[in-house]
C-alpha cells in the first residue's frame, strides 16, 4: 500500500529565477524548503509519494521537482485569474510541467452568469487526458459558488483543502509564533453543514485530513477537532479523504511523523481498507505518479 502525503509546500528562496509570493513572518525571501531535504523526511516517516503545491502561481521549482522525481511527486499549480486568457493557461501550464490540477482560493464570478468563470472549470473537466483536479480553499460564499460549478459540471473532481474549513485567506489569516498560518474560528465551524450538504450532493468532491494546527485551540493531538473529523469522515467516507501534512508549517510543531499519525488518533476504529484509503489509496486513485 502506498502512503501518500496529499498536500504540502516546497519552495526556494526568492531570486530573479525563482520568484514567489512572500508572506512576512511565514515565508520571508530567504526561506527555503527544498525537495532534497523533504525526501529524507518522507523516507524516515515511511511516506512513499506526495502532492506538491507552490506558494503562488510561479511554476519553475515545481517543474524541476516533477522532472527529477516523477515517481515520488505529483503537482498542483496555483491558478492565475489575472492572465488575459485564463482558459488557455490550463493547457499551457499543465502541458509545460505535467501538473495535475490547480489551486483556487475562490471563483472569479458566478458560474451561472459569468461564462469566463465557468469556462475555466469546464476546460478542466474536459481535459480528460490531463485529468485535472480543482484544489479549493475558499470562504463559505465561494464554496456555495463552487456548488453551482459542480452541479453544472458533475464530472469535475474537486478536493477541499484542510478538513473543509472555509476561511477567508486574505481577511482572517494570522501567523503564529511557529511561523504557521492560524485562523480563529468556532469549533465545529459554522460552515460544516454546508460542507456536509455538498459531500452528499457531489460524489466527485473530496477533502483533506489536514491543517489541524491552523484551527485547533488545543495542543497536539488537538482533541477539540474530534467532532469536526468525525463529521467529515461520516460525510465523505474514507474513499474521499486524503491524509496530508501541509509541510513545512508543521515541521517543528508538532513534527512530520506526528501529523501523519493523526489519522489513527482521530479515527482509531477504521477498517484496514479505510485506513489505507485515507493514508494513500484515495490519492493514488486521483493522481498519476
Amino acid at each position: 500500500m502506498n502512503v501518500v502525503d496529499g498536500h504540502l509546500h516546497l519552495f526556494k528562496g526568492v531570486t530573479d529565477s525563482y520568484p514567489r509570493e512572500v508572506f512576512e513572518g511565514m515565508t520571508p525571501p530567504d526561506r527555503e524548503e527544498l525537495v532534497e531535504d523533504f525526501l529524507k523526511v518522507m523516507d524516515a516517516a515511511g511516506v512513499d509519494r506526495a502532492v506538491v503545491v507552490p506558494l503562488s502561481k510561479h511554476d519553475r521549482y515545481l517543474g524541476e521537482i516533477l522532472e527529477a522525481h516523477p515517481d515520488r511527486f505529483a503537482g498542483i499549480g496555483v491558478f492565475d485569474f489575472e492572465e488575459n486568457d485564463p482558459v488557455a493557461q490550463i493547457q499551457r501550464r499543465s502541458d509545460a510541467i505535467g501538473m495535475q490540477g490547480f489551486r483556487f482560493y475562490g471563483l472569479n464570478g458566478e458560474p451561472e452568469s459569468d461564462p469566463e468563470s465557468l469556462a475555466v472549470f469546464k476546460a478542466m473537466q474536459e481535459t480528460q487526458a490531463r485529468d485535472l483536479k480543482v484544489w479549493f480553499y475558499g470562504s463559505p460564499d465561494q464554496v456555495a459558488l463552487l456548488d453551482g460549478v459542480m452541479t453544472l459540471l458533475p464530472d469535475l473532481k474537486v478536493v477541499l483543502n484542510h478538513l473543509g474549513f472555509c476561511p477567508d485567506m486574505w481577511m482572517e489569516l494570522t501567523i503564529d509564533e511557529d511561523r504557521r498560518p492560524r485562523f480563529s474560528v468556532p469549533l465545529p465551524p459554522d460552515s460544516i453543514e454546508l460542507i456536509e450538504r455538498l459531500a452528499a450532493k457531489h460524489p466527485n468532491l473530496y477533502v483533506h485530513l489536514s491543517g489541524q494546527y491552523a484551527f485547533t485551540q488545543t495542543p497536539y493531538p488537538h482533541p477539540d477537532l474530534q467532532e469536526v473529523v468525525d463529521r467529515i469522515h461520516n460525510a465523505f467516507g474514507a474513499d474521499r479523504m486524503l491524509m496530508a501534512s501541509d509541510w513545512p508549517w508543521i515541521k517543528q510543531n508538532p513534527g512530520y511523523q506526528e501529523v501523519i499519525a493523526l489519522v489513527d488518533h482521530f479515527l482509531p476504529n477504521l477498517s484496514s481498507g479505510e485506513r489505507d484509503a485515507i493514508r494513500g489509496g484515495t490519492a493514488m486513485s486521483l493522481f498519476r505518479f
